[in-house]
């Protein structure tokens, strides 16, 4: 799997992003740590001129001031300023003697006061208010305190406010900078990276004839002049290896052509070998073992029991008998006698005739085949072989029962088309590796045309042929019967007549849908 990777764009964009976003961070830090310290500084500086203004009208010592006109007038207009919170005047002793808006009793800092006779402040630990303390003295000393209560409210206000629009003013500048910044990495970085990009991904998909020219830095231009230089010389390359390929493909075709050729000769040669001896050897002492068996299955008729052993023993030498046949059937075929054949008369003939012999006991077979269809012109009795053993197969295939249905069709054949009725999910398999890829023998046409020609296609109901089997099924000798029910060759002899009348057999198979095989034979000669 490719891993995830962030564009260009993206990654000096979103570092660009965090240094702006750092750099904010910083200077709203700085800048709004000197802010607060100087509205506070403002603030406590306006809580001692309002201080001292007050102190500057009370009499000493305090107790006598309670009720003076001027002093009311003064806390009045201290009770009217906005940041207003509360005004306590304490005597030698602490003991409150006048308040406004603070009921609080004397707090450290008021007593500290009293002592030291020394101005102070003091913030809140929510830094929400200051509070000024100041000595009240008369000509005997401190005669006593007072404490002004301020509201920080105000500025904390107006910082929230300059919060907010360097916020907005650094969001502005935030996504300007962005703006431009990517339109410019757009220009000089990522439009040409992408062309070069582009371009290599032209080259690796196989295509090497344009060239790259692309706007930019010297640095990019020289790498787009490099890259074009290392096109070139791949285009050389290229074409160099393609001329050595082609000629090991050539050699290669003809080494596979020559070694099937050898392969298949040498094949042919041993089963006719093994074949002609099998039946020399075997041929002769076996029709004694049948004759015999059969007299003595007459003598002894009454003998149920020995009637039955030698019953066996001329059916497993007929099986013997019929594996010779088939040997050399396959390795020497007998001479083929053309004729003049219609389908649907050979078809409800062979179907009939197997189910007099009692082949479709569990098995419905149905027969599909439209009025018109053209003759074939072929040997009749090997045609009726290829049917029997496909049907024969079928009804193998079936053991429980099912439906086998037989089907025939006048059409045109496609070199590169059709394989047959299809199941959903089915590969398919031909006789050769490259059916139906390349075409039939003659006379079926090698250009690609249409061929006029006849299908005849076998289908069953049963499990089907597994996919790795499909690729083996035409080859002599190989079944996936139980042993000493199939010897293997009814597919490899069916293939071999189907391809001497110039056609071909396929099969479409999938595992739970079953199989069908089709015969593909041309319309020619005295047929058309």
């Amino acid at each position: 799997m490719k891993p995830f990777r962030f564009s260009l764009t993206a990654a000096i964009l979103s570092s660009l992003a965090c240094l702006l976003g750092l750099t904010w961070i910083l200077l709203s830090l700085i800048s709004f740590k000197t802010a607060e310290q100087d509205l506070l500084a403002q603030k406590n500086d306006e809580g001692r001129i309002l201080l001292a203004s007050f102190v500057s009208v009370l009499p000493t010592p305090p107790a006598n001031f309670d009720g003076l006109p001027t002093v009311e007038r003064f806390a009045a207009t201290l009770a009217r300023q906005q940041d207003f919170a509360g005004l306590l005047v304490v005597d030698s002793r602490g003991r409150s003697v006048y308040n406004l808006a603070d009921a609080r009793e004397a707090d450290p800092h008021l007593l500290a006061t009293l002592r030291k006779g020394g101005e102070s402040y003091v913030f809140s630990p929510d830094r929400r208010f200051v509070f000024r303390y100041a000595p009240l003295r008369d000509e005997a000393g401190i005669a006593g305190a007072v404490r002004l209560s301020l509201s920080l409210a105000g500025e904390h206000d107006r910082l929230n406010k300059s919060r907010h629009l360097f916020l907005a003013y650094f969001t502005l500048d935030f996504l300007l900078l962005l703006g431009f910044g990517s339109y410019l990495l757009s220009r000089i970085v990522v439009v040409p990276v992408k062309k070069l990009l582009a371009a290599t991904e032209r080259i690796a998909a196989g295509d090497y004839s344009q060239t790259v020219h692309v706007p930019g830095s010297a640095e990019i231009a020289n790498l787009a002049e490099s890259f074009n230089m290392m096109l070139k010389a791949l285009r050389d390359k290229r074409d160099e290896v393609d001329a050595h390929v082609q000629s090991l493909e050539q050699a290669n075709r003809e080494l596979q052509t020559a070694r099937a050729e050898t392969i298949r000769s040498e094949k042919m040669a041993s089963v006719g070998l093994l074949a002609a001896g099998m039946a020399h050897e075997i041929g002769t002492p076996l029709s004694a073992i049948i004759g015999y068996a059969g007299i003595l299955r007459d003598e002894l008729a009454t003998d149920l029991a020995k009637a039955d052993y030698l019953r066996r023993i001329e059916a497993d030498a007929g099986r013997i008998d019929r594996i010779v046949r088939d040997l050399l059937n396959y390795a020497r075929p007998a001479p083929v006698h053309h004729e003049e054949i219609k389908v649907t008369a050979l078809l409800v003939e062979t179907v009939d005739m197997l189910k007099n012999q009692g082949v479709f006991k569990l098995v419905e077979p149905i027969l599909a085949i439209p009025e018109g269809l053209p003759p074939l012109f072929a040997d009749r009795h090997q045609l009726q072989q290829v049917m029997t053993n496909l049907l024969i197969n079928a009804r193998d295939a079936m053991p429980g029962g099912g439906t086998l249905q037989i089907t025939a069709a006048a059409g045109q054949f496609q070199p590169d088309g059709g394989k047959g009725t299809q199941l959903s999910h089915a590969p398919s398999q031909g006789r050769r590796r490259d059916d139906f890829k390349g075409v039939f023998h003659t006379p079926f046409p090698s250009g690609g045309g249409a061929q006029p020609c006849v299908t005849i296609e076998v289908r069953d109901t049963g499990e089907g042929i597994v996919e790795e089997n499909l690729g083996r099924i035409f080859d002599p000798f190989f079944t996936t019967k139980e042993p000493g029910k199939g010897t293997g060759l009814g597919l490899a002899i069916s293939a071999r007549i189907v391809d001497s009348m110039g056609g071909r057999i396929t099969v479409v198979s999938a595992r739970g849908e079953g199989t069908s095989f089709t015969v593909w034979l041309p319309v020619t000669g005295a047929a058309r």
